[in-house]
């Protein structure tokens, strides 16, 4: 028998001091008493037995002796290797919960069938985690109802997987204690390999893992792809089965259908693309028919703000300006144009309030005391307009270094270059991101040689010389236009038109479209408020967009889509089937443990002295 503290085995040495004060009992002294007397000569001939009679007949010896040895051997806490069941104690369900477990097979989900299987290996104590792109502690080391109970209401959201930091994490709830952890899936589109190398390390440290097959046969074509625009939305539809498939998009908005693609064909394994030529204000969604085994990728959800044109001041003395054509060109822009130097009257006569516009623009004007001249006077209003949280834009023109702009010049110019070079961007923001993958967008013939002033963002240069510059003046901001549109091929570019278009939004500050639509497993910090979601309301600071539909926080609504191909993909079977790790039953996980038999020796004694005392009171010594 083995111990786990052998050294406790020196007790037994109290044994020898027991049987000695047990042989030592005091010697009866000798009377004669003449009845007792031929009795006595009897006894006389068997003492030479007494020391053996001495043990063979004391019970109270022999319970004694049983009992010391019984506490000896207990301290030295001996220990016996018996099968034992790892799951009794622990059991940690890893629960599939991305958008592929809602494809649906004769009417139950893959999310169905995985709850099931949960339920029937609920064991002691149970911990649930739920395997969304970021994993998710449901339930931890509860009982068999409340777990069953937390199963029934779970459901399955519209992010991707994320099974391996979930096994991680389940072995982070279990710490050294043994058990086992269940892993219900798909396993479609994940990396299973890497999930056998997480397995094999937690089989090393006394973990069971076992795993569960889920999938199903499923047929799916879905919106793979969505580009909304302030104008416009481009959705992409694939196909995922082996046949073609025949759909048809609709863009509704409140329960009505405003356009549509009609049917058209998709072949096996392709994707096609419709364009809706409008973005309608607020809320509206785009769906796929016909129905499919997966819907979450059949409906696409849309935010855009309410449509409000952007109040543009020209302030020019020239006609039909390059600068002005592209304005007009654009959607988003409501026009003004003001001759100096009265600019309080626009060219169709109207009245209007020249430094009550979200943007102004000064292109080719003329000089105070020139024909036509700009009133003096008139940047210092521009420059109490910028304090005031007002947008400026200044372009360059060639007498531009005459010019008095109060505190109105971002850069300091000090001479016309003849030259011809190419413009070139030093800054990529909302503003050029347009223009990352061709850095040089335009050539021009003469640019002014200047030096940017302190505080002031160069956006693009020629050699060292700033050509597009941003200045931040407390609440307003002053942009510097440098390139002479008549001495550059930049007027003639399709992305001129788009630059200023741009430009006049970036400078409003507009609301952009696509920071109201974001694809499902986004993960936002905001301050704590209460915040509506598509299934219910929770109060906040960190909010996950793990369904599809709409959250509204911060007085906004936004809008969460799958929009993910992989995950879309439910028609292909599970990447599990072919590993020897799989399997739909799951076996007892036994091993060899060491139990104590301290407790059962100790439990033991005690009858042993109960019956001790039992015994003498029979025997009438007590």
């Amino acid at each position: 028998m083995p111990f786990l503290n052998q050294a406790g085995l020196l007790a037994l040495l109290s044994l020898i001091p027991f049987i000695i004060l047990y042989l030592r009992r005091p010697k009866p002294q000798d009377r004669v008493i003449p009845s007792l007397m031929f009795i006595l000569q009897n006894k006389k001939t068997s003492t030479k037995n007494s020391f053996l009679r001495n043990f063979l007949t004391n019970l109270l010896f022999f319970i004694q002796i049983l009992a010391l040895i019984g506490l000896s051997v207990s301290v030295a806490q001996p220990y016996i290797k018996l099968p034992y069941d790892i799951t009794l104690e622990n059991t940690i369900i890893i629960l599939d919960a991305s958008a592929s477990m809602q494809a649906e097979d004769g009417g139950k989900t893959r999310f169905e069938k995985a709850v099931k299987e949960a339920k029937s290996v609920l064991s002691g104590k149970n911990s649930i985690i739920l395997a969304e792109h970021i994993p998710l502690i449901i339930l931890e080391e509860e009982d068999q109802k409340v777990a069953a109970d937390i199963l029934g209401n779970l459901k399955p959201k519209a992010t991707t997987t994320n099974l391996r930091d979930a096994m991680l994490l389940a072995k982070d709830i279990l710490g050294d204690r043994p058990g086992r952890i269940v892993i219900i899936s798909d396993f479609s589109n994940v990396d299973v390999s890497d999930l056998l190398v997480v397995k094999r390390t937690l089989s090393s440290e006394d973990v069971v893992v076992n795993f569960i097959d889920a999938s199903n046969n499923a047929e799916n074509a879905g919106i793979v792809n969505l580009d909304i625009g302030k104008h416009s939305i481009k959705a992409s539809v694939k196909n995922f089965n082996p046949v073609n498939k025949q759909v048809n998009l609709k863009l509704v908005k409140d329960g009505k259908t405003i356009s549509e693609s009609g049917k058209f064909d998709v072949l096996p394994n392709s994707i096609e693309t419709f364009v809706f030529d409008d973005t309608p204000a607020g809320l509206s969604t785009i769906e796929l028919e016909p129905k499919d085994d997966l819907m979450v990728d059949n409906t696409v959800y849309i935010s855009a703000p309410l449509k409000q044109k952007i109040n543009v001041l020209l302030i020019t003395n020239s006609h039909n300006t390059y600068i002005e054509n592209a304005l007009l060109a654009s959607r988003d822009v409501s026009l003004n144009i003001v001759n100096p130097p009265v600019l309080t009257v626009n060219t169709h006569g109207e009245r209007i309030e020249p430094f009550k516009h979200d943007v102004i623009i000064i292109n080719k004007i003329n000089n105070v005391g020139g024909r036509d001249g700009i009133l003096p006077g008139t940047f210092q209003d521009l420059s109490a307009y910028v304090k005031n949280g007002g947008k400026l834009v200044i372009t360059a023109q060639d007498d531009l270094m005459q010019f008095n702009m109060a505190d109105l010049g971002i850069v300091s110019l000090s001479k016309l270059v003849p030259d011809t070079k190419r413009v070139c961007m030093d800054t990529i923001n909302e503003l050029t991101k347009d223009f990352k993958n061709s850095p040089c967008f335009a050539t021009v013939s003469n640019y002014f040689d200047a030096a940017a002033d302190k505080d002031t963002k160069v956006i693009a240069s020629v050699e060292s010389a700033p050509i597009l510059a941003l200045k931040d003046n407390v609440k307003g901001k002053v942009f510097y236009y440098g390139i002479f549109d008549d001495a550059s091929d930049f007027k003639s570019l399709p992305s001129y038109p788009i630059f200023w278009n741009s430009l006049v939004n970036f400078l409003a500050e507009t609301e952009d479209i696509r920071d109201f639509n974001s694809k499902t497993g986004k993960v936002v910090t905001i301050g704590e408020q209460r915040v509506k979601t598509p299934s219910s309301s929770l109060t906040t600071s960190k909010l996950i967009f793990d369904e599809s539909g709409y959250y509204e926080f911060d007085d906004k609504k936004f809008a969460a889509n799958l929009i993910d191909e992989t995950e879309s993909d439910v028609t292909k079977g599970s990447t599990l089937e072919k590993e020897s790790e799989s399997s739909d039953i799951l076996k007892e996980a036994s091993t060899e443990r060491d139990f104590s038999i301290s407790p059962l020796i100790l439990i033991a004694v005690f009858l042993l002295l109960c019956f001790e005392v039992f015994y003498i009171k029979r025997r009438g010594d007590l």
